[in-house]
Formats: structure tokens, sequence, C-alpha cells
């Protein structure tokens, strides 16, 4: 397969997305993009680039120099061959249809929009050998064979570093692919047999889908207030920051009255600098429209900002970025350090932009929680997108709350069912020892009626009197507790009616 571009196009192509990606989106491998890129004297986006491009960080671009001489549009990169060096050509055309197509270049879907076919991610892990995973990663780039597995090239490569398994040093391919690669290094023995499993890294949860009603919501909301405007100057500012105002002015009041100079710097709060002001007056705009689409901006405890939408309290805050730089040591610092110490000190220093950051903790998923602005978006631009953020919240953060009580009165149920069973199967327990306790007292009485059938049947005096009753009485007496304890003396209504009155509370064992 071959890919065709002017200077221009593979230059905008190269800028607008890392290399790793644009490798595997046309299916080469990176030396061979880079011996293209190189010969044609196109310039490349530096280490650390498309870092410091996502963090906001101010990022050059160097203009696309003059063509080279010998070198003739368009630029052919031929992949027909995966898995073996692909060759690099250069086609000599004709200089008007060169001119023609570099004209229409734009348009042409042919040579301006050339998509590779999509991989699928794999989700299940991958079982190999020491021996295998060693082959692999030195015929194929880390980038893209961590790809296949569902993982980062990172994650390959500390995989591999567990497993004492050596891999290509950086710039590897690069020579590969001009022929002057480095020699293989050799698998080293290990006394661990075991495969080798790779699991897919765990794709981020899929944003959610709103309702209609919450669009139409979002939409009115956004359309509304598309044009959220920052003053220039603090006037008539909301409650909360008019207390922020307040308070720093009652400070340097106090901070003025005191005399002793220590005690003076102490309370002093300092003027406010350009960044707090900015911040003032764009949290001044946010909390006026947040108030203007039914929402209130409330300062709790300990300096917390939270609004209510929906009677549902989000809580957010707004900082300055920092970052980290070194200084040289102060005098006093070089004085007290010690030997083998850096001659430096790290600290933090504000960087002027400004972050908004949602601190609810059960926040949707699928909604952002943060907005970092940048010298391309400010801060002020992305007013609209946090105040439909903010309306967009509001009904499914109700919706989550109606889900956990929901889910509380069904677990305070299945908690009331499981204790009812308890104090049944106790219960029951109960009546059931019960019922062998009067099954035992009928067993010993029975031998207490023979007992009574025996002496009655002796050849004795009825009305001898012992101890001033007669043996009669005596007998009677016997018969009368007999019947008393007999369990079955009210038949079988009166056992259960005994065995009906057991609870389970009734045995405290």
């Amino acid at each position: 397969m071959e890919h065709r571009f002017t200077r221009k196009q593979l230059y905008n192509r190269v800028w607008s997305k890392p290399m790793s990606h644009l490798v595997v989106e046309l299916g080469t491998t990176t030396g061979n993009l880079s011996t293209l890129l190189r010969r044609a004297d196109i310039p490349t986006p530096s280490s650390g680039h498309w870092m410091r491009k996502e963090f906001g960080k101010p990022v050059e671009q160097p203009p696309l120099p003059p063509a080279p001489s010998g070198c003739v549009e368009p630029l052919v990169l031929n992949t027909e061959k995966p898995g073996i060096k692909r060759k690099l050509k250069r086609f000599k055309a004709d200089p008007a249809a060169v001119s023609v197509e570099t004209q229409q270049a734009p348009e042409s879907p042919a040579e301006d929009s050339v998509q590779a076919t999509p991989k699928v991610r794999p989700t299940q892990p991958t079982t190999m050998t020491r021996e295998e995973l060693y082959g692999a990663v030195w015929t194929t780039p880390m980038s893209r064979l961590a790809e296949g597995y569902g993982i980062s090239g990172n994650g390959l490569a500390k995989i591999c570093d567990r497993e004492d398994i050596p891999y290509p040093p950086r710039g590897y391919w690069a020579k590969h692919a001009v022929g002057k690669a480095p020699k293989q290094a050799p698998l080293p023995k290990s006394s661990r047999i075991h495969s080798i499993t790779i699991r897919p890294t765990p794709l981020p949860p899929p944003s959610i889908e709103l309702p209609p009603e919450v669009k139409q919501q979002v939409e009115k909301a956004r359309v509304s207030e598309a044009t959220l405007v920052v003053s220039e100057r603090l006037l008539r500012p909301h409650a909360v920051i008019a207390s922020w105002l307040a308070e720093h002015e009652q400070k340097k009041r106090r901070a003025r009255s005191e005399r002793d100079p220590w005690r003076r710097n102490l309370y002093d709060p300092g003027d406010f600098s350009e960044t707090d002001h900015r911040k003032h007056r764009i949290l001044d705009a946010l909390f006026k429209a947040i108030e203007r689409q039914g929402g209130k901006v409330k300062q709790g405890e300990r300096g917390v900002l939270f609004a209510e939408v929906l009677s549902e309290k989000v809580e957010f805050q707004v900082r300055e970025k920092q970052k980290q730089e070194r200084r040289a040591l102060t005098d006093d610092e070089k004085r007290f350090r010690s030997p083998g110490d850096n001659g430096w000190k790290k600290e933090l220093v504000p960087t002027g932009w400004l972050i908004f950051e949602i601190k609810t903790w059960q926040w949707p998923n699928g909604l952002p929680r943060q907005w970092l602005e940048s010298e391309k978006l400010p801060m002020a631009g992305m007013l609209p997108d946090i105040l439909a953020t903010f309306v967009a919240a509001g009904p499914l953060l109700v919706q989550q709350r109606k889900d956990r009580e929901a889910a509380e009165r069904e677990r305070q149920l299945a908690e009331q069912r499981r204790y009812e069973e308890q104090r049944r199967r106790k219960r029951d327990a109960n009546r059931w020892r019960r019922f062998r306790e009067l099954a035992q007292d009928w067993h010993k009485l029975a031998a207490v009626r023979d007992f009574l059938t025996a002496l009655r049947s002796m050849d004795v005096t009825l009305t001898t009197e012992i101890d001033g009753r007669s043996v009669q009485e005596r007998i009677a007496w016997g018969e009368e507790w007999l019947q008393r304890a007999d369990p079955t003396a009210d038949g079988v209504s009166g056992v259960f009616k005994q065995i009906a009155e057991i609870t389970d509370w009734t045995y405290r064992d």
C-alpha cells in the first residue's frame, strides 16, 4: 500500500498528532517515517512537545523550510509488505502534474485523509512464554506491540523488566530502518518457569447519556449564556465575593492598627495579585449566571464554595496552578548546607493559570470535573461549559440521591427481613427445646405414676396415720402433685398451648 503526500501535507500531519499515533494510522514504522521526514527536510516535534501542549505550556512549531535539492513531490511511503523492512521511495513526476496535484491536495481524500483499518482492542488476557515475548519485542516496535495486548508501551516495558527480558533501546528502529541496527541482546536464562499473562488495561467508563429533558435544559442554558461577559472592573460583586473583599479589608485595617511591626506583618494579608482580581471577576460572572439558572452559590465552613442546584450541593474550588522550579540557595542556606546536598532548592511558584475543579465526591460519571485554562483557552471562555455542566449535574444528582435512598430503603427492608427471620428461627428452636423438656418430664412422671400404683397395691392399712396424716391422704397428695405436673393433663391442646407461649427471649443462654 502506498501513501502519497506533498511536503506541506506531511508537515501538517506530523504536527497534528504524536508520531506513535501517526505510524499506527499509516501502518508503518517510526523508522520509515522518520527517514522520509529527514530526506524531505521536514521538522518534527521535539521530545516532550505533546506533553507540554497537553498541560497548556507554550510550545514552538518551526515553519516548513524550502524543499532540499533533489526532493521531488509527491513523497511516497510504501507499506505493501507488513512485517518486512519497508522501502521508502521518491517518485519523479511531471512538474505540471505535481503543481496541479499540490493545488488540489486539500480536497483530495486519497491524499489528505489516509486512514488505516481500525484495530479491535483486545479484552481478554494474552498468555505466552518468555521466549515468545522476547521474540515479539525484537520484531515489532514496543508501542505497536503493546496496542495488540491492550496496554501501553511503558506497561509492556515494565513487564519485560520484571521478567528479565531485554528489549530494543531507544532509537533502535530508526537505525534498523537504515540497516544500522545494533546487535540484538541475548535472552538471559531464568530459573523461573512460568507463563506470562498480559491483561489489557481496563477502559474508562463510558460517558453517560443525558436524558432528553436534561439535554434541553443544558442547551437552553448554553445558548442563553453563550456570551458570558467578564467585566473589566468588579462592580456590584456577588455576595460571596463581596464578603471576601470585606474580610480582606478588615484584616488590612487590623494590621495597620498594630504598633508591633512583627504583629503587623503577621496580620497583613498583602494586596491581591492580578490573578486574584481576575479570579474574582470570573467567579462573579459565573456565580451570577448560575443564579440566573435557578441555582444558589454559597460559602460553607472553612471557606468551602458550593452551589445548590435543585437542592443538591455541588462543592467546587478555584485555585491558581503552581509548578516546581529550582532556585539558587540563599547565603544562610549555603552556610548550613551539608556536603553532597544540591546547590539548589525546589519551590512552588504560581503560573498565573486558574484551575476550576469540582470537589463533590459523588459526581455523575461522564461529566467533566476539572477545567484548566491555557494560553489558547482562558478561563473566561470556559464559563459556558462550566455553567452547562452545573445545569446538567442538577437532575443527575437528584436521580443519584433518589437511587441511593431507594437502595437504602431496600437495604433496611432486607435487614428487617433478616432480623425477623433470625427471630423466627430462634423462637422455633426455643419451642422445640420446650417440647423436648415436656417429653422428658412426661417420661420421668411415668416412673412416679408406677410408683404410686405400686404403693396403692401394697397390703397396708390406709387409715394408718403418719405425722398427722393417713396413708390414704399421703397417696392422694402424691396423685395430686402427679396430676399437677403432668404436661398431658389438659390434653394435646394444653401441651401446644404451653409451647405457643415460648418466645425467642424465653431462654437467655
